[in-house]
């Protein structure tokens, strides 16, 4: 099974990150400012298209004053959270820059964050032995390679760094203060429990150290000397990666694979296009040729090196000073040439189904304890660790997108709320990086939970391993 698996897909599942939508699509014509559908653009999305196109973000899509004034009435019943893995070693090196070397304290685990994880393996619904289902190691293991190091600890790339453990983990203790507070108003215990917390990764090292992280932040506190509170193991669902729907993948959406490739976009552009330019000018710098990847790539080593205190040519901070911006314009272009709707369930549709059942589950299991006076254990939290891909298209789909890359450990975070006197008055509340939200067709932060789902009903899709359910 594995080498069947391996030899299909070792060329196609690379990182589980931005390289598997731009490196998995096919050649397709591409228009970047004339798109031939039968459907006529919403505001978010023509929007969305005309900045990515130029650059120009207009009033619809920028950050508004949002007031987030707690309200009385309601009361916190379940939360979700999706987040990037924290800060790590660059995916491949650039030409034309000397490597770093990393020391013993960039590699070593961030002490706090130390605890056993037991990782639940999954083939689709079924929980299955570790054998049977296929890590992002098993896939590309030959495209991993060893980095500079001064201690004998093996440093490779892509791999979560203490500075990346350290993200996470903090995020784990911004957002206990959110949920675990010291009166009747805590959504869960301050002690770990499986049957309370859900937590589900991709299957790659940094995503499962960056689920520890977060929830060994979450369950810690300086009031205990930072000891994690735990009644076991923290439990982390995987799935076998070649079936993983947390990023773009064409195996399990083959529409993918009618988006452009980057050499396709690239030349759909007018020589003087800005990301054109920005791109071949980076290029021309490092001295390569025919170079088949894009912005993303192209500014992952210096992103990296930036978290990490690694100086690089001043040069080349000019050339990608933009890139933040650019990374994202590049993907939306590429994104939404198939249609923003099918992009949207093709990518994060299952993630947004799961969202929606997730609070379903709470809001029943809430309304049961409130109606017959039983209380007993239900999950009130439920955690996914994933990737800058994991998070793009969910703000696309949510109508939040901030224009901008997401950074390491970037989350978004969002509240289920119940009505005091009336339990099936629902709704949500969503934070980007730590900013309050609002939703479409929302008029403040609490948005009701109909309105909620009325706007993503045309982009839930039913995850492939429940539709036989």
């Amino acid at each position: 099974m594995r080498q069947s698996y391996h030899s299909v897909l070792k060329w196609s599942l690379l990182t589980g990150t931005s390289t598997i939508l731009l490196k998995l699509c096919y050649e397709s014509v591409f228009n970047v400012t004339l798109r031939t559908s039968t459907k006529s653009l919403s505001t978010y999305e023509s929007t969305l298209i005309s900045w990515a196109s130029t650059g120009v973000n207009s009033k619809e899509i920028q950050n508004k004053p949002i007031d987030t004034t707690i309200r009385d009435d309601l009361q916190l019943i379940g939360a979700q959270i999706y987040f990037r893995h924290g800060a790590r070693t660059p995916l491949s090196l650039l030409p034309g820059l000397e490597e770093p070397s990393y020391t013993r304290e960039h590699i070593e685990m961030y002490p706090p964050s130390k605890w056993d994880i037991k990782l639940i393996t999954k083939l689709g619904n079924d929980i299955v032995s570790k054998d049977k289902v296929l890590s992002a190691n098993d896939i590309i293991g030959d495209r991993i390679k060893k980095l500079k190091s001064t201690s004998d600890l093996k440093v490779v790339t892509g791999q979560l760094t203490a500075i990346g453990e350290k993200q996470l983990y903090q995020v784990g203790q911004l957002i206990r203060s959110e949920i675990i507070k010291q009166d009747q108003h805590q959504l869960i215990p301050s002690t770990y429990d499986s049957d309370i917390v859900y937590c589900r990764s991709t299957y790659m090292d940094r995503t499962i150290a960056s689920a520890r992280c977060f929830l060994a932040g979450l369950f810690s506190s300086e009031k205990d000397d930072n000891k994690i509170k735990s009644k076991g193991p923290f439990e982390i669902e995987v799935q076998n990666f070649p079936d993983e729907d947390m990023f773009p993948n064409p195996k399990v959406a083959p529409e993918l694979k009618n988006c452009p490739t980057v050499i396709a976009l690239y030349k759909s552009l007018n020589d003087n296009h800005d990301l054109k330019v920005a791109r071949q000018a980076l290029i021309d710098h490092i001295g390569v040729q025919d170079y088949p990847h894009g912005l993303i790539e192209l500014h992952d080593e210096f992103v990296s090196r930036e978290a990490h205190n690694f100086s690089f040519p001043k040069e080349f901070i000019e050339l990608t000073k933009t890139f933040e911006i650019m990374t994202a314009r590049e993907f939306v272009l590429m994104a939404t040439s198939i249609g923003f709707d099918l992009f949207i369930r093709s990518t994060c549709g299952p993630l947004l189904y799961l969202l929606k059942q997730n609070f379903d589950y709470i809001s029943k299991n809430f309304k049961e304890q409130q109606e017959n006076h039983i209380n007993r254990p239900y999950k009130k939290l439920f955690v996914y660790s994933g990737h800058d891909t994991t998070l793009v298209p969910l703000l696309m789909g949510l109508e939040i997108f901030q224009m901008s890359w997401p950074n390491y450990a970037a989350y978004i975070f969002i509240k289920f709320y119940a009505s005091k006197t009336n339990p099936n008055e629902t709704y949500v509340g969503v934070n980007y990086a730590g900013q309050p939200q609002i939703l479409p067709n929302c008029d403040n932060y609490y948005c009701p939970y109909s309105t909620f789902l009325e706007n993503l009903k045309s982009r839930f899709e039913k995850p492939k391993f429940l539709i036989n359910q």
